[in-house]
């Protein structure tokens, strides 16, 4: 007589540890892909960061220089040409009373071409402040200043990356 003997099925099939193997796998390929965007983002923000700090740096050297030109005192009605590309602080450093010396202006200016914010002051190099920044525009508030006999606001406004929204700085001189 013939005994029957039974196979006991112990583990997986081929078939099913591949499948596995292929779920986990995919599983694998999304975190992985998650976790990069994640870093990329991070990245992004600390880039952002880093723009805007040095933007309020280029904000704070540029109130300093309008300072020590005089802008804001009684007898201060002129001395600062701004267009939208530029501003250009006429200052007075050996006090001759020559606002027309070039030796002793300070000029930013925004090069739209190369996306660099820069600051030239003399005869000298422009020396670069900020790159890449995406806009700056310089405008004179009132724009009527000269009319009026008043001292000018210097508004700024940037965008330091393309899809960020247009913001604003205005450095306005003390009025008592």
């Amino acid at each position: 007589m013939l005994q029957k003997t039974e196979v006991l099925k112990k583990g997986f099939t081929i078939i099913e540890i591949l499948l596995s193997g292929a779920i986990g796998l995919l599983l694998l390929l999304v975190m992985a892909n998650a976790f990069i965007n994640f870093q990329k983002m991070g990245l992004m923000q600390n880039d952002n960061a880093k723009k805007h700090a040095a933007f309020e740096r280029t904000l704070m050297m540029l109130k300093s220089e309008l300072i020590q030109a005089g802008y804001g005192l009684a007898s201060y009605h002129q001395g600062i040409q701004i267009t939208d590309q530029s501003l250009r602080i006429q200052k007075d450093m050996n006090l001759d009373g020559d606002l027309e010396d070039s030796r002793e202006d300070v000029v930013y200016q925004f090069f739209q071409e190369d996306k660099k914010l820069s600051r030239k002051s003399g005869q000298g190099y422009f020396q670069i402040l900020m790159e890449p920044i995406y806009s700056v525009f310089f405008h004179a508030h009132p724009v009527d200043f000269e009319q009026k006999g008043i001292t000018p606001c210097v508004r700024m406004q940037f965008q330091l990356n393309e899809f960020d929204d247009l913001q604003e700085a205005t450095l306005c001189p003390l009025t008592l």
